[in-house]
């Protein structure tokens, strides 16, 4: 018998004799009260190959039924490597696409990564006819139980023909052959009215993501208009009046200037109209710009997966409270792996071509293919070959299933090359040690209980 590679314990806070016991090839979370077995001593027996008492023995066989412990003759690489490529490269049950309607933005946020490169260019009619086409013949040739679209720009309801367009045709579509459909977009919320809105449902959209940068004050420094003035209240009051419309993923981006800004900013928002509106709440570090390798393109990346520690605490810090004022907080530990590694998975620019992220925009060495074509390009095959746990830096990592490597585009920030590992190794063991326990603690017990 051996321990799965795919591990990790947390000691409690609060008793010594507890352990949080967290499996991420299995997403398994238990909380284990040492009774007649000592669990780390167990664990150790199985390394050293020692015999196990009784009690031991029955411990073991309830967490084999688990996947923390496995017969030696398994092979979990081999495991791994059927799931990577069944269930996530290759998994066709969702198609998953971003759209890009426009590059035009109303705002000037001051730590935009897009900045001079956003411009009054936008999906032309005859793209949109073109991205209907090629989303059609996807549908019909991969059959998903699922088809989710998500619009984003610049600002997409700049361009909101693009939208109308393409799920107003694509979720009828859906409709007529029993596939679940649904939309949404990431938006600053100032054109969001009640009746686009219901426009908007009519077109099958359940969601919308809206960003606050902090409290009123600090907000209105950073997300602001051309000419500099603050966006705060137009976003607040046009949440407050499509209240009960859609649903809201609340995100934020802090730096050292607001982070501390926004335990005000939740508060408001918790006694706020749109509050039960909320479905999860995401605050994190703003995106730095592209390096020596962004020539041409957008060049950044939709959610940062490396951190300093920094960060890392300010997130955790974040997060408690969110958590306070009776806000849901994003799951912090299965973040991926992203779509980058999904086949079934594609943004695709305002041109017509295709990316796998929309870190990759406008970025020639991030092209895979065009809607005109339902075959990927080289470099789009290539993106879907890579194994993950060959890397160096992955062979005894515990966490490989949730990042498979790794963000791409800080990859390719880096070095020039998406092939490389960006390791998020730090972020997950910071992460795994507070949630862990507070999911027990402070959630109503969720974890799974075992006594050993």
């Amino acid at each position: 018998m051996k321990a799965s590679r795919f591990n990790f314990l947390v000691r409690s806070p609060r008793d010594p004799n507890t352990t949080f016991l967290y499996n991420s090839f299995h997403d398994n979370r238990i909380v284990v009260e040492d009774g007649d077995v000592n669990l780390r001593e167990l664990f150790q027996k199985v390394r050293k190959h020692e015999s196990l008492s009784d009690a031991e023995g029955e411990a073991a066989d309830g967490l084999k039924e688990m996947g923390y412990l496995l017969d030696d003759e398994v092979d979990e690489s081999g495991l791994f490597y059927d799931w990577f490529r069944n269930r996530v490269t290759e998994q066709n049950e969702i198609l998953t696409a971003t759209i890009l309607t426009t590059l035009a933005c109303n705002l000037r946020c001051t730590y935009c990564y897009e900045k001079d490169k956003l411009g009054k260019s936008k999906m032309t009619p005859e793209t949109m006819q073109r991205v209907v086409d090629w989303l059609k013949a996807r549908i019909d040739a991969t059959r998903p139980a699922k088809v989710n679209l998500i619009f984003f720009g610049g600002e997409p309801l700049l361009n909101v023909d693009a939208i109308r367009k393409i799920s107003g045709d694509i979720f009828p579509y859906c409709k007529e052959r029993g596939v679940e459909y649904t939309a949404g977009m990431a938006s600053n919320g100032i054109f969001l009215t009640p009746k686009l809105a219901d426009e908007l449902k009519a077109y099958g959209f359940e969601w919308v993501k809206i960003t606050f940068d902090g409290d009123r004050d600090q907000h209105d420094k950073k997300r602001i208009y051309s000419g500099g003035r603050g966006t705060f209240d137009q976003i607040f009051n046009n949440l407050e009046a499509i209240a009960g419309k859609l649903k809201i993923l609340l995100g934020g981006n802090f730096d050292r200037e607001n982070a501390d800004s926004f335990k005000g900013l939740l508060e408001r928002i918790a006694a706020s109209k749109f509050k039960e509106d909320i479905v999860a709440t995401n605050l994190k570090p703003i995106m730095p710009e592209m390096k020596q390798h962004d020539l041409n393109g957008i060049g950044s990346s939709c959610e940062r997966c490396t951190f300093s520690d920094y960060e890392i605490n300010k997130m955790l810090e974040l997060r408690r409270e969110v958590r306070k004022v009776g806000l849901v907080p994003s799951d912090p530990i299965n973040i991926g792996p992203c779509e980058y590694y999904r086949r079934n998975a594609v943004t695709i620019g305002i041109d017509g071509n295709l990316y796998k992220c929309i870190a990759f925009l406008g970025i020639e060495d991030g092209k895979i293919g065009d809607v005109d074509h339902q075959e990927y390009n080289e470099v789009g095959e290539a993106m879907l070959t890579l194994r993950p746990l060959e890397h160096k830096k992955c062979t005894k990592c515990p966490f490989v299933p949730l990042c498979a490597g790794g963000c791409r585009a800080d990859s390719y920030n880096q070095t020039g090359s998406f092939e490389n590992i960006s390791c998020q190794q730090p972020y997950f063991i910071k992460t795994l040690r507070e949630e862990l326990p507070l999911e027990y603690y402070e959630d109503a017990q969720t974890a799974t209980q075992m006594r050993v």
